[in-house]
Parts: structure tokens; C-alpha cells; sequence
């Protein structure tokens, strides 16, 4: 059993070397291989690597939420998950019936009942149980609307507590409670367990992960940093945060990521540009030395969203048309893409382009569709 953390700066080829070992893992094809990332785009993106490097054998690529179902049904425990739609309805049902006083002008908004969905999301994967949320609340005064809150959090867990519910954050609660408690012997079957992609982690997981460690063969956690940096900059404290939470939670040292030959592993890493990289190690750092950013940064200030996304898109069309670049190959980035949507419709229509949105589309109707059985 062994656990190993490592560090790369970005783009170095973290998740090349993470399918390229589960690769090699996999040759033993009575071995259970586990690859975790944070989201479902990154899971399609992982397994499309692996194809593109020839394929694997037992390697999962999945995310935690996934992890969590596959330990509670290795231990055998039965839980209902609740959707989205029937936890709102669940939370509507128990604010409806509780006598609320400071939060009541509030109680019939729906927009109460989303927070509600977040907070309780928030407390659970920071592991925090209905009476230390209240007793938080108690000490800091017990102030009426926060005691609310504890009363509404309290109503709900035990409402999922005696129908043997459970919530998609609670999974993860459930997981390593019976992972501490209850299953010995889940997952000291597991080869390799990888975790990549993240770079930060919620109280549940670093339990998960901590309570994994002794039991799987391997057990690999990739972050992006620099061993070398000991001062990270702004844009790189939440890694260095990350570091220190995962040596402690694993008792390991983090070690640079070991030199993987990209063409031996079938994946190809683009070289980065030389002010690219200058960009990575300095950002928010103060007295640099400026470079030449030459062709590899460009700066385009516009007067609003549409000129803003007509600009990238015509950048876009240019590097596809000029350079040969594939459409996937592009991509257009925002902090927030849904005021931007529909100018990249438009403007995306106007230019020949062809564009995928990741987030999806806004459900403007439903359309039910059913067959009528006949008398």
C-alpha cells in the first residue's frame, strides 16, 4: 500500500502520467483501477484520452459523487438518492411546516428554498452535523435567523434520517462513515485509486481519501505546484493550501511528478510558449520584470459584451482558417457564460461557426410526450 502526492506546474502533464500508470496497471486484468476528477466534462475528456492512447482495460474514470454510490453499494448499504427536483420539494414541504418568524417574508420565494439547497450542500461536505450547527449558532449569540436556519438544517436530516434518504452531498457523509465504521473491507481489492484535477478538497473527501489510503494498493493525488516555491503568489495559495491539507490528512510529503514520455504513453503535450510560462510562475507577483508577450498574448479591449464576443470569435475564425486549428481544438472561455450566450449564438451563425456550450441551454418549453392507452 502505498501513497504518493505530486506536484506539477500547470500543463506539465499530470493527467497524461495519471492514464498512462492506470494504463500500465491495467495489463493485470483482474485489477480494479479508479480514476477521479471533478467533473463530468473532465471525466468524458479523460476517457477520450484514453482512447486516443490506444485504450484501457478496468480503468473507471469517475467523479466523487460516483465513488461514493460504488462504496455504499460494495458495503451493502441502501439509501434512496433524492434528485435535485424532490430535495426542492422535501425543503418547500418542512419550511412549510415550520413556524418561522425572521425568515417567513422570505418562506414563499423560491429563491429561499435554492439557498436553503446550498447551505445545507455547504454544511454537509464540511462534514458539520445539525447540533454542532446549531450550537455554532448558540455561540455566536443565537441569532434568530441563523437559529432558524439550524432549525430548518436539523428538520431535514431527520426527515431523510427516518426515510433512509439521502441527498446527493450526504452520500459522501454516508461513505465515509461506513467506510470508518461499518466496511473493513471495501476497497482493499482496488489496485489504484488516482485523483486528478482538483485543486482544492472538501472535509468529506480528505476523510474519504484519508480513509482509502491503508486499504487500496495505490493510492495518487495530483495538484498543480512547484516543490522550489516556497512563497507561492496570489494565484497559487489555494494550491499551496491544498498541499499542506492533503500531507496532513495522508501523512505523505509531496514529491515532483515523475517524467512520463507522452509518446510512449500515446498523448502528445503542446510545447508552451516560452511567455506563457513566464505568465504562469509571476501572475499577481509584484516588481517583475516585463517580457515581450510578441504573438502569444493579445490584449483587446471592446466596449461591451457583443464587441467582446465578436472579437474572440473573429480571433477564433482566424486561428481555424489561418493556422489550421481544428474547432476542438478552440475554445472560448468566460467567467460567466450565460450573459454571453446569446451574442455567441448570433455572432457564432454570423461567422460559419460551429460551437458547442458546455453549460447547455436554457430549457425554454417541456414537451411531454406519451402514448394514450385505448379503451
Amino acid at each position: 500500500m502505498t501513497t504518493r502526492l505530486y506536484l506539477a506546474p500547470a500543463a506539465a502533464g499530470k493527467t497524461v502520467a495519471i492514464l498512462a500508470h492506470a494504463r500500465a496497471a491495467g495489463r493485470d486484468l483482474a485489477a480494479i483501477l479508479r480514476v477521479v476528477v471533478p467533473t463530468h466534462l473532465q471525466v468524458r475528456a479523460a476517457r477520450r484520452r484514453l482512447a486516443n492512447m490506444g485504450g484501457a482495460i478496468g480503468v473507471r474514470v469517475l467523479t466523487f459523487d460516483r465513488l461514493y454510490a460504488e462504496i455504499l453499494n460494495a458495503a451493502g448499504e441502501i439509501y434512496v438518492e433524492l434528485s435535485e427536483p424532490v430535495q426542492y420539494r422535501l425543503i418547500r414541504a418542512i419550511v412549510d411546516g415550520l413556524p418561522l418568524i425572521h425568515n417567513a417574508p422570505l418562506a414563499d420565494r423560491p429563491g429561499f428554498i435554492q439557498v436553503l439547497q446550498r447551505l445545507i450542500g455547504e454544511l454537509k461536505a464540511a462534514r458539520v452535523h445539525p447540533d454542532a450547527f446549531a450550537a455554532a449558532v448558540r455561540a455566536l449569540g443565537n441569532e434568530p435567523r441563523l437559529a432558524e436556519l439550524a432549525q430548518i438544517y436539523a428538520a431535514y436530516q431527520a426527515r431523510l434520517q427516518a426515510q433512509g434518504w439521502a441527498d446527493r452531498a450526504g452520500l459522501g457523509w454516508l461513505a465515509v462513515e461506513t467506510l470508518e465504521q461499518r466496511a473493513a473491507d471495501v476497497g482493499r481489492d482496488w489496485s489504484l485509486l488516482a485523483v486528478d484535477g482538483f485543486d482544492s478538497f472538501t472535509p468529506i473527501q480528505l476523510a474519504l481519501l484519508r480513509a482509502l489510503a491503508g486499504r487500496v494498493g495505490e493510492l495518487i493525488v495530483t495538484l498543480t505546484g512547484e516543490l522550489d516555491d516556497r512563497r507561492p503568489g496570489l494565484a497559487y495559495r489555494r494550491f499551496a493550501r491544498t498541499c499542506a491539507a492533503l500531507e496532513a490528512a495522508l501523512g505523505v510529503q509531496a514529491e515532483p511528478l515523475p517524467t512520463v514520455d507522452a509518446g510512449t504513453a500515446g498523448s502528445t503535450l503542446a510545447p508552451r510558449a516560452p511567455v506563457l510560462a513566464h505568465l504562469t510562475h509571476h501572475l499577481f507577483r509584484p516588481d517583475v520584470a516585463a517580457v515581450d508577450a510578441g504573438a502569444a498574448v493579445a490584449l483587446i479591449e471592446a466596449a461591451g459584451r457583443e464587441a467582446e464576443v465578436r472579437a474572440a470569435l473573429r480571433w477564433l475564425k482566424q486561428r481555424i482558417v489561418l493556422d489550421g486549428c481544428r474547432p476542438a481544438e478552440v475554445a472560448l472561455l468566460a467567467r460567466n457564460v450565460a450573459p454571453y450566450r446569446p451574442f455567441i449564438q448570433q455572432i457564432a451563425a454570423e461567422f460559419g461557426l460551429p460551437i458547442r456550450l458546455v453549460d447547455g441551454l436554457p430549457l425554454g418549453c417541456v414537451l411531454i410526450w406519451g402514448r394514450r392507452k385505448k379503451d
